[in-house]
């Protein structure tokens, strides 16, 4: 702590100089002390030189007495100076903290009710538009930071606030007339859609089903794509986020035709999209995409074998390719070879390859391998292979497959070389049937989902959940008996490839020599070859 040496604090360097200089000059006046004749011998002399300094002295007393009182009374006033000068210093610290805490107020209530008012004109406007996600969010942002810059500018300038209802809706006297949240967008297709009086024909040829499928995929997926909603916006309702997944599965459409249909977001359809299909892929399939139970099996295996006397049979299996752009890794392998030379095009593809049972119904896929696999290899690579043949799940019963996959203790396919008798010939007529039942079930879902027709710019690891929820939404329809109309039927080119090792089981061969032995001897031998 510093204390100071001069008793009065508030006087300034030049008025301490002003009392030395008092001071300094009653020292430089020897004369008023009397000191001129001092050691004079003469008594008359002493006697007036003592009269004279007494008179002096008396003199210089009451010049002193005066000097003193005016030094007193310098300092008295110039220390109420002081103290007054210290209290308008106090006065005006104190108005200024009153200005700037009154600013400060006012600017925290205009602020406030600039967000209430927000608040109260977004909550009945619906979900506003998803951009893309770090896009969007850096606009909402910067439209809400440049508004209240301007709200709090005008504040402190003391000029007329621009209402905030005008900012936000765009209908204030400024020369853009633009919505800082919401984009307009129309939804008078999907509202007319969604009435219960939309004629059920159109709904069918939109959507590839019938209301009431619809209305059950919106039921099963509710809990899992229904989002809550916000302060500054409804969430979309569950009906609409399957509306737009199954139209944009059913048609194919580019994202911007979804966007005006559905009056939304090119993101955020995009976005719905994947969302929706992980929904189906992790909560329908489960259910209506699995392995038969041993009953189903036993009906599966009198239905195949009543229309094409062939016992045991389970499955049709087949592979199909879906065109992709080229990826950025691992290019070679999604390079699909024959493709590419029937199309005279440079072709990537994904492909899938499923079991359907005697109705066309999936009963097993395996999704996501690159384009230029052939059958066998996939089926290798396959659950079905893996998992179901090696734990003997499949133990006295038949898949049949074409040409392009081996013969297995479980995998019938038809004869391939050259020559055949008809017992060979009336075998590979009834194996041509059975496959081509998964044939047409693969037309069906390529027909019924155009998305799969064409190359899609999904990217490589959602894909597979899209063909996933493509085969579940199939199966659905399937077995709720929709039926798909003719011209929408898809032809599949998918070209065969002969496995190197195409027997891969000595007791597989003598089986089907046996199946054929019996189709010849049950008479159809002949006259399915005449």
């Amino acid at each position: 702590m510093e204390i100071s040496a001069f008793p009065f604090p508030y006087l300034q360097d030049d008025e301490c100089s002003h009392f030395l200089s008092l001071f300094q000059d009653m020292d430089s006046s020897p004369s008023g002390f009397g000191l001129e004749g001092f050691g004079n011998n003469n008594n008359s002399d002493h006697t007036n030189k003592k009269r004279s300094r007494k008179d002096d002295d008396e003199a210089d007393a009451v010049n002193g007495k005066a000097a003193f009182g005016d030094i007193l009374a310098t300092l008295l006033l110039l220390d109420e100076e002081a103290k007054q000068q210290q209290e308008q210093w106090d006065f005006e610290s104190n108005q200024d903290k009153s200005l700037l805490e009154a600013n400060h107020k006012k600017q925290v209530n205009t602020m406030d009710g600039y967000y209430n008012q927000l608040q109260g004109h977004y909550s009945p406007a619906g979900e506003v538009t998803d951009g893309s996600a770090a896009r969007s969010k850096r606009a909402r942002k910067t439209a809400v930071v440049a508004a209240a810059v301007s709200a709090v500018a005008d504040t402190t300038a003391t000029a007329a606030p621009v209402p905030t209802a005008d900012i936000a809706s765009g209908s204030g006297s400024g020369p853009s007339h633009r919505r800082l949240w919401v984009k307009e967008r129309t939804t008078d297709w999907w509202d007319r859609v969604s009435r219960p009086d939309f004629p059920e024909d159109e709904f069918r040829r939109d959507f590839r089903m019938s209301k009431s499928t619809f209305n059950l995929i919106c039921e099963e997926l509710d809990t899992t794509v229904t989002k809550k909603n916000t302060m500054l916006r409804d969430a979309i309702p569950a009906p609409k986020r399957v509306g737009v997944c199954v139209w944009r599965l059913a048609t194919g459409a580019p994202l911007r035709h979804v966007s005006e249909r559905f009056g939304l977001g090119i993101s955020t359809c995009h976005k719905l999209v994947i969302e929706v299909c992980r929904a189906i892929y992790d909560v329908l399939m489960p259910k209506y995409l699995r392995w038969p139970s041993d009953q189903e099996i036993s009906s599966t295996k009198s239905k195949f074998e009543s229309v094409h006397k062939i016992p045991n049979v389970v499955g049709s299996i087949y592979t199909t390719h879906i065109p992709i752009i080229a990826p950025k890794v691992h290019v070679a392998a999604y390079f699909n070879k024959r493709h590419t030379e029937r199309n005279q095009k440079t072709s990537y593809s994904i492909t899938v390859q499923g079991v359907v049972n005697a109705d066309g119904i999936f009963t097993d896929v395996c999704i996501g391998n690159p384009g230029s696999l052939t059958d066998d290899q996939i089926l290798e690579k396959s659950s079905l292979s893996r998992q179901r043949a090696a734990r003997g799940m499949l133990r006295d019963s038949w898949i049949v497959g074409n040409s392009g996959f081996p013969l297995t203790d479980w995998l019938l396919v038809p004869y391939a070389r050259q020559n055949l008798t008809w017992t060979q010939h009336a075998f590979n007529e009834s194996v041509g049937e059975i496959q081509g039942i998964a044939t047409e079930a693969f037309q069906r879902l390529k027909g019924r989902w155009a998305c799969l027709q064409k190359r899609t710019e999904v990217k490589l690891q959602d894909l597979p959940y899209v063909l996933g929820a493509c085969c579940v939404l199939h199966n659905i329809c399937e077995m709720r008996n929709e039926e798909i109309s003719p011209e929408l039927k898809f032809e599949v080119f998918d070209d065969v490839a002969v496995p190197e090792n195409s027997i891969r089981s000595a007791t597989a061969v003598n089986t089907r020599d046996h199946i054929s032995h019996n189709l010849l001897h049950r008479g159809l031998a002949g006259t399915r070859t005449l």
